[in-house]
C-alpha cells in the first residue's frame, strides 16, 4: 500500500463544496483545487453526494502491454526508445517485462547518493528540528500504534522512548525525498524515469515514495489494487536497495508471471472499486484471493546489492518476506511511476479504508 495516498475529501463544509482537481474537470467530474462554490439557497441535505464514475464507459487507450498481442508492439517500442536508452537492451527489458512482470536494473543510481541516503534513514528519528508535513507510519510508542505520526510529535518524545519505539516498530516514512537531498536525487533519477517511460510506452513521472529501514513483512498484494490508476496498470513500482539485502532481513518476495492473472472479480468498476474503497467483507475476500493466488506461483527473493532496483508490473504479486531476524535492517526506497494524468485518485468517491 502506498501510505502517501490519502483520501481527498469531497464533502460539504457548511454551505461550500471543496471540488476535485485539474484532471477531475474531464468528463464532467468536479475538481479539487477549484474555488469553493457558495450555495446559499440549498441545505446540506439537499446536495446530492458525488456519484462514482462508471469507468468502463471511458474510451482511453490501454497501455501497450494491455492490448491484444502486445508482443507485436515490441519492435515499435525498441524503435522509439532504444535511442533514448543507449546503454540498455530495450528489447530484452520489454520482453522480460511482458513475460515475467518485472525487470532488475543495475548501476542506475550513483552509490554516493545511495550511501548518503542510507546513512540518514534512521537519523530522521533524531533530527534536531521537525520536518514539516512529514509523517512516520506504524510507530508503536509502547501504548499506542500510530498509523501516521507527525514528525514533530515523534521527535518531541524523550530520546529513550524514541529509541525503544524505533526498535519495536515496523515503521516507514512516506515522501522522505521532500526533506532529504540524496533521496530527492534518487527520486528524480533521469535514467530510471526513462526506463519506466519505456516500459509504459509513454513519458512517466515519479509519484509517491516510501522509505523502509526494516523488512516490511507486508502480505502478498498487487499495487494496481491499492492505487487508483487509469488506464489500468499504467504503473511501474521501483524497489531500490539502499544496502545489501541478506536472506534473513526480510527481502522483497515476488511471484514471476502472476501479473497475467485477471483483476479480482469484485473490483468490477476499477479504479473506483479496489482495496482502498472496498467494504470490509470484500477486502477480506480480496486478501484471501491474492494470497491463495500467490501461493500457486514460485516465489523469488530479491537479495539485492546496494543500488540495485527491481521494477514491477502493477499486477505482480509481491510482499515482504515474513521471517526477519531481530536487529537486522533492510534499508530500501520505493518509488512509483505513472504517466501524467494516470493518477486519478481525485476522481474516486469514498468512503476510504486509508
Amino acid at each position: 500500500m502506498c501510505d502517501s495516498q490519502r483520501p481527498h475529501a469531497s464533502v460539504a463544509n457548511g454551505m461550500k463544496w471543496r471540488t476535485l482537481g485539474r484532471l477531475g474537470r474531464r468528463r464532467g467530474a468536479a475538481a479539487y483545487d477549484s474555488p469553493a462554490i457558495d450555495a446559499p439557497s440549498a441545505s446540506v441535505a439537499d446536495i446530492a453526494p458525488p456519484q462514482p464514475l462508471r469507468w468502463s464507459d471511458r474510451d482511453d487507450p490501454p497501455v501497450w502491454f494491455e492490448t491484444q498481442h502486445p508482443e507485436q508492439r515490441i519492435d515499435a517500442l525498441v524503435e522509439a526508445w532504444q535511442p533514448k536508452l543507449p546503454d540498455d537492451d530495450v528489447r530484452s527489458l520489454a520482453s522480460h517485462w511482458l513475460e515475467d512482470g518485472y525487470v532488475i536494473v543495475d548501476d542506475c543510481y550513483p552509490l554516493d547518493d545511495i550511501d548518503a541516503f542510507a546513512a540518514e534513514v534512521d537519523a530522521a528519528w533524531f533530527a534536531p528540528e521537525p520536518y514539516p508535513d512529514l509523517f512516520v507510519s506504524d510507530v508503536d510508542d509502547g501504548t499506542t500504534t500510530h498509523v501516521h505520526l507527525a514528525h514533530r510529535d515523534l521527535i518531541a518524545m524523550p530520546v529513550e522512548q524514541r529509541v525503544a519505539a524505533m526498535q519495536r516498530s515496523n515503521w516507514r516514512i512516506g515522501e522522505f525525498n521532500k526533506h532529504n537531498a540524496a533521496a530527492e536525487r534518487i527520486f528524480r533519477n533521469e535514467r530510471m524515469r526513462m526506463l519506466c517511460s519505456m516500459l509504459l510506452g509513454t513519458e512517466a513521472l515519479p509519484h509517491y515514495s516510501l522509505t523502509f529501514s526494516k523488512g516490511s513483512r507486508q502480505g502478498l498484494h498487487q499495487d494496481t489494487c491499492v492505487f487508483h490508476v487509469w488506464p489500468k496498470n499504467a504503473l511501474v513500482g521501483v524497489w531500490i536497495a539502499l544496502e545489501d539485502v541478506a536472506p534473513d532481513s526480510g527481502p522483497l518476495v515476488y511471484c514471476p508471471g502472476s501479473h497475467r492473472e485477471p483483476l479480482f472479480s469484485e473490483f468490477d468498476n476499477y479504479p473506483q472499486t479496489q482495496r482502498r474503497t472496498s467494504p470490509a467483507a470484500t477486502s477480506v475476500r480480496y486478501d484471501a484471493y491474492v494470497t491463495e493466488l500467490g501461493n500457486e506461483y514460485p516465489k523469488e527473493y530479491f537479495l539485492a546489492k546496494r543500488g540495485q532496483a527491481l521494477l514491477w508490473h502493477g499486477m505482480l504479486i509481491h510482499g515482504g518476506a515474513p521471517d526477519v531476524a531481530a536487529g537486522t535492517t533492510r534499508k530500501s526506497f520505493v518509488v512509483h511511476y505513472m504517466p501524467e494524468g494516470a493518477n486519478v485518485a481525485h476522481e474516486i468517491v469514498g468512503p476510504f479504508n486509508w
